[in-house]
């Protein structure tokens, strides 16, 4: 929120030590990195990656048991 507010700019270092980013590459091997990380995204089939986006987005302003049994739910559905 800081960042957004202030419109401060900060390095990927940085970025990677709060946890804006998971992972820093050099330049050379960003796209061979972006491209191995979808690839292991696409193993797992889209219907995961649904159920995945619906459960986060859909239990971030609930308490962690109801945001897992929306997840629970929300595989169970997708599955049957």
């Amino acid at each position: 929120m800081q960042l957004a507010l202030t419109g401060d700019t900060i390095d990927a270092q940085e970025a990677y030590r709060i946890g804006l980013v998971n992972k820093v590459v050099p330049l050379p091997e960003l796209m061979p990195s972006a491209e191995a990380i979808a690839r292991s995204i696409i193993q797992n089939g889209p219907h995961i990656g649904k159920i995945v986006k619906e459960s986060i987005l859909g239990s971030l302003n609930t308490p962690i048991d109801q945001g897992m049994r929306m997840a629970a739910l929300l595989y169970d559905v997708q599955t049957s």
